[in-house]
């Protein structure tokens, strides 16, 4: 049975930042995130006699290689949950850049997963989901469902799942990307954590702070206070990049106009213009900020040469079936 979802990215405003289990993807730290309407992946999947092999095709192109068998391991996945040896065509195509450190795993993930899922014929609610979908993209759990998602650590494979603090209508705040580069980065987020676990010594004491943090910016998001939500998104995204830079080799996902834009949300944020930043994995930098204050903030990216692009999200929704096939 063909079956299509689409599914949201999600930024993360505490950090996820490392496995404690390679194999079963189980993350060092408990982490939370907010997901991004307008930012999806929209996926195809359809399991049939017809098909001698899997067929993955991605944004236009046949994959092969990692990227095709990452997709691959995780049909396997599903296969093996529903007991069945189909093979599968696998189309999906993202409305903005991959693996540019804006999560288009996670929404890929999230999606792959639920179209497989529904086209095998399983009845599965959404902790399951979130449970099968980590094993492919670990963040790809948080964007099973909208709105604050928090992406539980546990210490088993069904014990680490994705809940949703808060949903998408609770806390209307917006999520201004600037984006500078739009290329693929070298090293993929998943060598980096590894590494990065492997190497620096900062390591133990940042994935201590995460979870401290975790518990701050749950109660400023039950309280809606978008203040403190941005302070302690903004120092746990500094702390991620720490470890990073400190790894050996140095991770620095950074550009100069990423440091740019850093140093103009400060100065703006003290003219009274309120804003904070995050950053994933890549150059390109999320702002955080009240809907009162998105025109501004746009208006004045939209003056910085480094600026390629700019995508303004609100908080979205949940992961869903839909109806629109992409063949």
């Amino acid at each position: 049975m063909k079956c299509t979802a689409t599914a949201n990215s999600n930024i993360a405003l505490i950090k996820y930042w490392g496995k404690a289990d390679d194999k079963l993807f189980l993350p060092t730290n408990s982490n939370l995130s907010i997901t991004l309407e307008g930012l999806n992946s929209h996926t195809t999947v359809d399991f049939s006699s017809d098909y001698k092999e899997d067929m993955v095709n991605i944004d236009g192109k046949n994959m092969e290689g990692e990227k095709k068998e990452k997709v691959v391991k995780q049909l396997n996945l599903i296969r093996n949950i529903a007991n069945s040896n189909l093979k599968a065509k696998v189309v999906s195509k993202n409305n903005f850049p991959s693996a540019a450190g804006m999560a288009s795993s996670a929404s890929g993930f999230a999606a792959l997963t639920v179209a497989a899922c529904a086209s095998l014929g399983m009845n599965l609610d959404k902790k399951q989901l979130s449970i099968i979908s980590r094993q492919g993209s670990g963040s790809s759990c948080r964007s099973i469902y909208g709105g604050y998602v928090e992406w539980v650590k546990g210490k088993k494979s069904e014990g680490s799942y994705a809940v949703k603090v808060a949903d998408e209508n609770y806390f209307d705040i917006r999520d201004v990307i600037a984006i500078v580069e739009q290329e693929e980065k070298k090293v993929s987020s998943r060598a980096g954590m590894a590494e990065t676990i492997k190497t620096c010594p900062l390591y133990k004491s940042r994935v201590d702070a995460a979870e401290d943090n975790l518990l701050k910016i749950k109660r400023a998001i039950k309280e809606k206070d978008f203040s403190e939500i941005g302070k302690i998104a903004e120092f746990d995204c500094l702390l991620m990049h720490a470890t990073m830079i400190a790894t050996i080799p140095s991770l620095l996902y950074w550009s100069p106009a990423t440091i740019k834009i850093i140093k103009l949300v400060q100065e703006w944020r003290e003219e009274g213009l309120e804003s904070y930043f995050t950053i994933d994995a890549g150059p390109n930098v999320h702002i955080l900020t009240l809907p009162e204050n998105e025109k501004e903030i746009v208006k004045r990216l939209r003056e910085i040469n480094d600026v390629k692009d700019i995508k303004s999200c609100k908080i979205g929704g949940d992961a869903a079936l839909t109806e629109k096939h992409l063949f």
